[in-house]
């Protein structure tokens, strides 16, 4: 529903980290530059996770944005079910809102989307864009689905 939302740099949400500080350009929380600590470990498949503020405040207070392989829990009630879904967009910036394209000047491709149910991405990839399943809609109750994006050029995600 576009309420919660980050914008980051794709080399803040690549690489290896666990409880590291990654910065985010702006967010439906703060509408500034600002750190906030992430995960995304080597060889742990419901990485990466990502979020508004700090993951250790973030899991069950509705403010995480990104997380992979079905995980459940509370790190998907807080906040799928409440925004119908979560959705990943990537872009090249190089200066198009219910969709959330148009954000911070436009320019989004949606690549990824879950409905909101009670568990995150199925995806395995750690967001490097090799993971395809299921049938692309614009539906928000569509079930999930993912295009490759590994060959697309982006410099920045969109949570």
């Amino acid at each position: 529903d576009c309420k919660k939302w980050l914008v980051a740099k794709k080399w803040s949400v690549m690489g290896t980290y666990a409880n590291n500080p990654r910065w985010i350009v702006r967010s439906s929380f703060k509408n500034k530059r600002y750190t906030a600590r992430w995960y995304r470990r080597k060889n742990v498949k419901e990485d990466p996770w990502v979020s508004l503020e700090d993951h250790g405040r973030s899991w069950n207070r509705g403010g995480i944005l990104y997380g992979g392989k079905s995980w459940g829990n509370w790190h998907a009630a807080s906040i799928l079910p409440l925004h119908e879904g979560a959705d990943v967009y990537i872009r090249n910036k190089a200066p198009k809102i219910r969709d959330c394209s148009l954000i911070d000047g436009g320019g989004w491709k949606l690549v990824r989307h879950v409905p909101g149910r009670m568990k995150w991405h199925p995806a395995r990839d750690h967001l490097r864009g090799t993971a395809k399943y299921g049938t692309p809609s614009k539906s928000v109750s569509a079930a999930p689905w993912s295009i490759k994006f590994d060959k697309t050029p982006f410099n920045e995600f969109l949570f």
